[in-house]
């Protein structure tokens, strides 16, 4: 590893957001492949989202919200297409719409005092669905903030179910209030 390496990787190591002690030794990077990796609905990659209803807590005909299971935040929660549809294919409406419920999701994760702040991420990786990640980061945890909570999520055990359940049924809730919609039956 040449010095500018190890510096990044000392500071990063050095800092209270991220998560492990020790000397850490910075692997390789491959080869590059000989093309992109297909995501779930590409190609004959089987889809996860499409027709698994049991995940959904809210959607209109365009969009839907999933949870995100395990999680160690009180709120994981996924904003996604209906459709097979990816960002850089939304027409204006579908843009505008997708703002506004960005925002709307926000403020109604941010409402809950469990929540210190809203994480919004976008990777793309994994599904044909457009999707991006809310995360409610925890309030008051230090090594939780920023970049360091999606280390931390990974490795922290999961908050139970039925406190993650409580906590996305309020999210719900509050965002249906102002983003219409149906929420999904989550009796029994």
């Amino acid at each position: 590893m040449d010095d500018a390496s190890q510096a990044a990787l000392d500071a990063m190591s050095a800092s209270p957001l991220f998560p492990f002690v020790g000397k850490l030794t910075l692997k390789p990077l491959g080869e590059p492949m000989a093309r992109e990796l297909q995501r779930e609905g590409e190609g004959d990659r089987p889809c996860k989202s499409c027709g698994n209803n049991d995940r959904v807590w809210w959607s209109n005909q365009r969009w839907k919200v999933t949870a995100i299971r395990p999680t160690a935040n009180p709120v994981g929660l996924f904003l996604e297409t209906v459709d097979h549809i990816d960002f850089e294919h939304f027409d204006t409406t579908m843009a505008a719409e997708f703002g506004v419920l960005v925002m709307q999701m926000e403020g109604a994760i941010r409402s809950l005092t469990s929540v210190g702040r809203v994480h919004i991420h976008r990777w793309g990786d994994g599904s044909e669905h457009f999707h991006v990640w809310f995360q409610g980061r925890p309030a008051k945890q230090l090594e939780l903030y920023g970049w360091g909570n999606v280390l931390w999520s990974q490795v922290l055990p999961p908050l139970p179910a039925d406190e993650i359940d409580a906590n996305h049924a309020v999210v719900v809730d509050r965002f249906h209030a102002v983003a219409g919609g149906i929420v999904a039956d989550r009796a029994g």
